[in-house]
């Protein structure tokens, strides 16, 4: 019987390119990206994440993978990304993964989670962030969602996690700049959204509400936020 990795590998471009089509459902890539570039460099980046898998399952070093992954999270941070699309791709893999007959119990699904895992930030006020995500989240949508739809309540969900996962991400990575630098260009691509009536401007207001004082370093990047359409434009 041949080893796992070569299994994998043997699949790698079924496996990359089922990896990657839910994320291409997302309007965000081809709004940040163009359609052209963020379908070839989506496609590249899946075909790197199943290599360093199969190097991992070579070697024996689920660890290979989790550093992989971490060193990644801080370059796609830099190209206006954040660690929640990380996760997201890497999820997709796992979804490929157990499609192709490589569930939970087995080796590559075991390894893709853990790199998964490795995303997490430790210590610091980005790991309070995150952990606190979910009862933000909510405590966000109770805000500002009472005018959705259920269907554009679960949408303001996954907006809301979004942007706090850019958000921790800057804390981690000391990099105000690049937080603010996806705020200016997210006003321009939140009508997409489709969340009307409620505005980008609102959601960060219902953001900086919803942090308490355990959050002072957020609330301190975040209060750099504009508050208005102009603002956001300026």
């Amino acid at each position: 019987m041949q080893p796992v990795s070569r299994e994998v590998e043997a699949r790698t471009a079924a496996l990359a390119s089922a990896s990657v089509q839910a994320l291409y459902a997302d309007p965000f890539w081809e709004a940040r990206y163009g359609a052209q570039r963020a379908r070839r460099f989506g496609d590249e980046d899946a075909v790197f994440h199943l290599r360093y898998l199969v190097q991992a399952l070579d070697s024996q070093r689920p660890a290979l993978l989790e550093e992989y992954a971490r060193w990644l999270r801080t370059l796609l941070f830099t190209r206006g990304m954040c660690t929640l699309h990380l996760d997201q791709h890497f999820e997709g893999l796992a979804h490929a993964l157990q499609a192709e007959g490589f569930g939970p119990d087995t080796l590559p699904h075991i390894y893709v989670q853990s790199a998964r895992e490795a995303l997490r930030h430790v210590g610091g006020p980005a790991q309070r962030l995150e952990a606190a995500t979910p009862a933000l989240v909510q405590d966000v949508v109770r805000r500002v969602g009472g005018e959705l739809t259920p269907e554009n309540r679960l949408r303001l969900e996954q907006e809301t996690r979004l942007h706090l996962s850019y958000l921790a991400d800057a804390l981690a990575l000391d990099r105000a700049d690049l937080w603010e630098a996806h705020l200016h260009w997210y006003v321009g691509f939140w009508p997409r959204r489709g969340l009307e009536p409620l505005t980008f401007p609102h959601l960060l207001g219902a953001l900086k509400a919803a942090l308490g004082p355990e959050h002072a370093e957020a609330r301190t990047l975040l209060a750099r936020a504009p508050v208005s359409w102009e603002e956001l434009h300026s």
